[in-house]
Formats: structure tokens, C-alpha cells, sequence
């Protein structure tokens, strides 16, 4: 292949592919090498060919590495430093030396590149020039990940389909992959059908490919996005959004214009553009809740459609307890939990759910037991811990640790007061910890919970892995998954399982 064969095929391939010139002349170069060291019969050396771009004229060099004297293990492809040193005295141990190859000797010896060698050549620049094309239309695509792209159904099997993006802009043999836990339940795919998802993020490699997904947050984010021109011009904002794919969804907006109904903008005139979404996520619900900054209303509003009737916040477990009316106890859980759990992704918190009944139950239960703690620890009469209870401090947290002026503000109750409930709030925090010292090497036990434990008894791993889940719920802020693993974490250390 002459100088002039070169810059055909370069500029030839460059203009049909739409490549750059340096990625043709880069497959040119890995071809070449690999077509001399057939013509060599010496595939186990290691060759490089240099192109000048200007004129395309190209030189052949044989590469060897550069090994200790006593490290020579590969002759073909590594020399020793002892070797190298009589015509390069500054040459080190992991260098790499050349050697120019005249290639008219190598035609001298197999009658230049030979059909088999160019037959390899072209094989070796039809594959870099598929990679080239390949590595182009990934960069292209990649500023569009987390955005919805639309293709065509090209192919379709049980566990993917191949789409076809045809985009002129980003090449037209850009295809990108579904798979099936990347799509809704009861999805149905046809040949030619057009299909809507949300470009993931693109590994890096050479196995690299364009893979879409319908299931996740953003591609719901995204569709509403696209169906409400209102978020488009930033006036009406998306806060957060959970979903529980094909089955239900919630979103959270928020408008920066008191004039506009957030969530009226997201259902639209007659449901037009909720509908449109709806249709989208082939029969998912959508829920459209009103954000708050204020976290229990956004929690109630965020438990759309039950309604809400009772509240108990719990900031140090960040958790909520809601109250509903029993006939409405089954909405605000949800099919299989839906609702809640969806509720608590969405705004962040651990939500629990009891019956109205229930939960005056365990607030009674809850207050006493707090009156009774405050009475002990605090030395104040059963009035005093019931105004401090009234007042919304249920723990000895809330006293120990609160500004000293929402102490302050109960009638009554001045500076010195203050300092002195503190103070003995934290001696007790302080004290009971230090008996369940033994429970803060456990992973999620911190100085209130040990604190809390101790309240209870529970001082050692023994005494917490002895325990039942039921026994601990009346821990403020205690689920079932969070005392199952404690117990069983616990049993673990005292090796009940050996």
C-alpha cells in the first residue's frame, strides 16, 4: 500500500463514515502493523507503524521492552538493559526501544503483503473503523443522559429490545438497549413501534453501549417535564419523586409564582396533560402532591389520598407517627405497603401508621411513662412533667438539648430552672449510656438509643439479643426492621448462631 492508496482510503472513509481523519489514520496504522507481522510470520513480536498525515508515507518499527538482565523471559518482545546501553547509555529498565523494519525487504521475502496479509489488513481497519463509529456515537449521546430519548423497535427477545434511534445528528446507526427489568410489567413490545425512555449513564470501555430505562425517578420526572411547559420555564418546580414501577407513583411540586396551582398545572384543563402521562406509564397511578418546607405538612400532604388526622414527630429517629380513621387505615398503607412507603421515600422520612384508637393508645401509654421518667430524673412534681409534656418535650433528649428559650417560654419557668433541668437531663442521658456502654459497638447504636435501652434495663448484648421486636417497639422511634436487626446483631456478637 503506497502513500497514494493511503490517502485514498483516508479520505475516502473519513467522508462516508463521517469520521476524523485521525481516527481513520489511527486504524490505518494498528492494520499495517498487523499485516507486516503476518508477511514476518512473526506474530509474536511487537510492531507500530507511523503515517505522516501530510504525506502519507508510513515507517514500520519492531518495539522491544526494556528487562533486567536476569528478567529476560520473552526474547521476542524484551531486550536486556545490558544490550541497550551500548547505543543508548540513558536508557532504563521499563523503556521501550525501536527498531525501523525496511519494508521493501519484508515484500522481498513474501512478495509484499500477499493476499492473506491484505485480506487481514482490511478485516483489522473494517473493525477499528466500527469501534471509531461505534466510540462516536456514544460521545455524542452522552450529554443526553437522564434526558427521554424516543426509538424505533428494530429487534425483540424475551429479556431485551434493540432500539433504533435514527438520529442524523448522532449517527444513524445508533441503536440503544431495553431490558426487561428496564421496562413496565405487562409491557408489550411491536416491531416498529415507537418507544420513550431515559438515557442511563454510559460506561466507558469498549463494551460501552446506550441502555435506556423506563422505570426509573427521573424518567418520570422527565415525562412531566415534557407534558408541563410550566416546569419547562422553571415556574413550577419538581421537589422529589418515588415511584414503585408500574404500579404507583408520587411526585412533589412546588410553584415559584403564587398565581400558579402547582399541582393544577401538572393535572391540566379536563386532565389533559396528567392523562397524557398516565397513558405513558401504561395504567401506573400518579399521585401529585403539594411540597411544604414545613415537614408534617408535606408528610400529609405527601399521604394523599388518606387523610391524615393526628401527627407525632420524632426528630432524632426522623420519623412521624400518623393517626387515621380506621376505615381509612387500609388507603394510607396502600396495596402491599404502597403508599406509605412511597410517602416515606418521598419526603424523606420514616413514617408509621396507626389507627386513630391506636395511636391515643400509645400517646396515653407514651405520655405516662414520660411523666413518670421526668418525675425521676428531673426531680419535679407530676404537674410540672405534664406541663413539659403538654409543651411537646417527649424525651429527655428534647430537654437536654433544646435552645434554652423554648424552656423559658413556659409560664413559670426562668433561666435558673432551665439550666437545672438541663443539667440534669444530661447527667441522666450521660448515666444511662455508660450502663449500656456495651450496646454502642453495635452498628446503629448511638448514645441516645443506648441511653434509651438502659431506661428499659437493657445494658448488655445478652439482655438486647433475649429481647422480641414486640418488646421494643415502645422505643421512640423503634420500627420492625430496626429492632429485628439490633436483636439479631446482638445474637451474632454472643454467638448464639456458632
Amino acid at each position: 500500500m503506497d502513500s497514494k492508496q493511503i490517502a485514498d482510503v483516508v479520505e475516502s472513509v473519513s467522508n462516508e463514515k463521517g469520521l476524523s481523519k485521525e481516527k481513520v489514520f489511527e486504524a490505518l496504522e494498528y492494520a499495517l502493523a498487523v499485516a507486516v507481522k503476518h508477511c514476518l510470520d512473526k506474530n509474536d513480536i511487537n510492531v507500530r507503524v507511523s503515517i505522516n498525515p501530510k504525506s502519507c508515507e508510513y515507517k514500520v518499527y519492531r518495539m522491544w521492552e526494556v528487562v533486567g538482565d536476569n528478567e529476560l523471559t520473552k526474547p521476542m518482545t524484551q531486550i536486556t538493559l545490558s544490550a541497550v546501553l551500548l547505543d543508548n547509555p540513558s536508557a532504563k529498565i521499563g523503556d521501550t526501544v525501536e527498531e525501523e523494519i525496511d519494508v521493501d525487504e519484508a515484500k522481498a521475502q513474501r512478495a509484499g503483503f500477499g493476499r492473506v496479509a491484505a485480506q487481514t489488513a482490511k478485516n483489522v481497519i473494517v473493525q477499528k473503523i466500527r469501534d471509531a463509529e461505534k466510540e462516536r456515537v456514544i460521545d455524542s449521546y452522552k450529554g443526553l443522559v437522564g434526558k427521554i430519548i424516543q426509538g424505533t423497535v428494530k429487534k425483540k427477545n424475551r429479556d431485551s429490545v434493540i432500539l433504533d434511534l435514527g438520529s442524523r445528528q448522532h449517527g444513524n446507526n445508533a441503536e440503544a438497549v431495553l431490558t426487561r427489568e428496564n421496562w413496565l410489567k405487562n409491557e408489550n413490545f411491536s416491531m416498529n413501534q415507537r418507544v420513550r425512555a431515559v438515557l442511563l449513564p454510559i460506561s466507558d470501555g469498549k463494551s460501552s453501549q446506550l441502555c435506556l430505562s423506563r422505570t426509573t425517578n427521573q424518567f418520570l420526572i422527565e415525562l412531566v417535564k415534557c407534558e408541563v411547559p410550566e416546569i419547562a420555564d422553571g415556574v413550577v418546580e419538581i421537589k422529589s419523586a418515588a415511584r414503585d414501577p408500574g404500579n404507583r407513583s408520587k411526585i412533589a411540586v412546588v410553584s415559584k409564582d403564587k398565581r400558579i396551582d402547582p399541582v393544577g398545572a401538572c393535572v391540566g384543563m379536563r386532565q389533559t396533560r396528567i392523562n397524557a402521562i398516565l397513558e405513558e406509564l401504561n395504567g401506573e397511578k400518579l399521585d401529585i402532591v403539594l411540597w411544604d418546607p414545613e415537614p408534617v405538612t408535606f408528610v400529609i400532604n405527601a399521604m394523599s389520598p388518606a387523610k391524615v388526622e393526628k401527627v407525632s414527630i420524632n426528630e432524632e429517629t426522623h420519623s412521624m407517627d400518623l393517626a387515621v380513621f380506621a376505615d381509612n387505615k387500609p388507603q394510607a398503607i396502600g396495596k402491599n405497603g404502597a403508599n406509605v412507603r412511597l410517602a416515606s421515600k418521598l419526603t424523606g422520612w420514616t413514617i408509621n401508621v396507626y389507627d386513630v384508637d391506636e395511636y391515643d393508645q400509645k400517646m396515653s401509654g407514651r405520655s405516662s411513662e414520660i411523666i413518670k421518667q421526668f418525675m425521676d430524673v428531673l426531680n419535679i412534681d407530676e404537674e410540672f412533667a405534664s406541663v413539659l409534656v403538654e409543651e411537646g418535650f417527649e424525651s429527655l433528649e428534647t430537654i437536654a438539648y433544646v435552645d434554652k428559650s423554648e424552656l423559658t417560654s413556659i409560664d413559670g419557668l426562668d433561666d435558673e430552672i432551665a439550666d437545672a433541668l438541663q443539667q440534669y437531663a444530661k447527667d441522666a442521658i450521660k448515666a444511662n449510656a455508660e450502663k449500656a456502654k456495651e450496646l454502642m459497638t453495635l452498628e446503629g447504636v448511638d448514645t441516645s438509643l443506648a441511653a434509651l435501652f438502659a431506661g428499659k434495663n437493657i445494658c448488655t448484648k445478652e439482655e438486647l439479643a433475649e429481647m422480641s421486636v414486640d418488646e421494643l417497639l415502645d422505643i421512640d422511634g423503634m420500627t420492625k426492621d430496626r429492632a429485628s436487626k439490633l436483636i439479631m446483631a446482638a445474637r451474632q456478637d454472643c454467638h448464639w448462631f456458632d
